[in-house]
């Protein structure tokens, strides 16, 4: 029997008292009595499912390396979920496993692109994408998206394609504005990277944290007129609640490409080898933590609808709602104070933690945004407003 939604996300699930020792990169990263909306990770427990999996693959006291390429029965897995819910025509030899998404981003990148190539992406945008075209010597071609509607123009896009463009980069849904690009969109740069014969390197990994009417498209699910190359990123971090695991692939439009982003990962180095038991998890989430997923979805999405009017009530900020993501990207441009200045204003005043909308973490237009993550009690959340309710105030 399927359990009521409250009873795996309800207030009592979140722990801060151990989160603070588990979750470094958010909970652990501050003092106690700080409440951290930072790192884009769930507060949760992800699925039993999962856990159970990982119990049984060390109960035996076996710990040996894996295989570079993974279990071949987790990729085709991988590809039955793909095909089954996005509609991409993917065999298991298209599937190349990674150690996260963000291991995903750096391999593709590092397979298409050299020292002198442009790599368009979005502005603004997750900060991994800018990483991992620097790393490879490549110069960033920023294609603007509309704060305000989050909406990112096709044409616009095209005007930037150059003979030295190499990648397009994109992330949809997108992460920090919440946004889940229309199939127009979706198929309009598709048509246009076919036909300069320029790849695409798309960011899926939160194809699963999408709200009702708003429908996610997988590029690589489209037919269209010009053949392109499309790398579609995924992962369970979001999904599952499952960042930690570190497990994500790379489904390459062919069987030849997903070959040679295989020894790509192998001249990166052992780093990006994957774990016999995160596999195991990785399995059992995609074979039974469906369900949890659409409570966490439920959870999520009556989260989302109360924090965007918390923050729309108070003066000086403006919040547009999401339609996917568990992250949001308030305006604070009309307090007077940048970025960064409100992001140390929140921390020292208030005793809340968020990320700065500044160029290092999400390029140059998102000046006059912070980023906050509601993946977590309601509670929390609320306690949050509160205090940054009052700190607003004496501003």
């Amino acid at each position: 029997m399927r359990r009521p939604p409250g009873s795996l996300f309800d207030d009592a699930r979140v722990r801060p008292d151990v989160l603070r020792d588990r979750s470094p990169m958010r909970w652990g990263a501050h003092p106690p009595g700080v409440i951290p909306l930072t790192a884009a990770e769930p507060d949760f427990p992800g699925p039993q499912e999962v856990r159970d999996a990982i119990v049984l693959a060390v109960a035996d006291g076996y710990f040996p390396y894996a295989s570079p390429a993974g279990l071949g029965e987790l990729r085709e897995t991988f590809a039955d979920v793909a095909r089954a819910r996005h509609g991409i025509r993917a065999d298991a030899d298209c599937v190349v496993l990674t150690p996260g998404t963000a291991s995903a981003l750096w391999g593709v990148v590092h397979l298409l692109c050299g020292g002198g190539d442009e790599c368009i992406l979005l502005d603004p945008v997750d900060l991994l994408f800018g990483q991992a075209i620097d790393a490879v010597g490549a110069r960033r071609v920023y294609c603007p998206v509309d704060k305000r509607t989050g909406q990112l123009d096709p044409e616009r896009l095209a005007s930037l394609i150059t003979p030295r463009t190499a990648l397009i980069c994109l992330c949809n849904p997108h992460n920090p504005l919440g946004t889940v690009l229309p199939e127009e969109t979706v198929r309009a740069i598709a048509e246009t990277a076919g036909a300069h014969r320029v790849p695409v390197l798309s960011d899926e990994v939160w194809n699963e944290i999408v709200y009702p009417p708003a429908e996610h498209v997988s590029m690589a699910s489209l037919d269209t007129r010009h053949s392109r190359r499309v790398f579609t990123v995924t992962g369970l971090s979001k999904t599952f609640a499952l960042p930690g695991l570190r497990m994500g692939c790379v489904i390459a439009p062919n069987a030849r490409e997903a070959h040679a982003l295989q020894l790509t990962f192998q001249r990166l180095g052992a780093t990006y080898s994957l774990t016999p038991f995160a596999q195991a998890g990785a399995l059992a989430a995609l074979r039974h933590g469906w369900p949890w997923r659409d409570d966490f979805l439920a959870h999520l999405r009556e989260t989302r609808d109360h924090c965007v009017a918390r923050l729309n009530a108070i003066p000086g900020m403006s919040c547009r709602r999401p339609d996917g993501t568990f992250v949001l990207f308030p305006d604070i441009s009309a307090t007077g104070l940048d970025s960064r200045a409100m992001t140390q204003f929140l921390l020292a005043e208030a005793g809340v933690a968020v990320v700065a909308g500044t160029r290092e973490w999400f390029g140059p237009a998102a000046e006059g945004n912070i980023r906050l993550s509601y993946a977590t009690s309601r509670r929390v959340l609320d306690e949050a407003f509160d205090r940054i309710e009052v700190a607003m105030a004496r501003l």
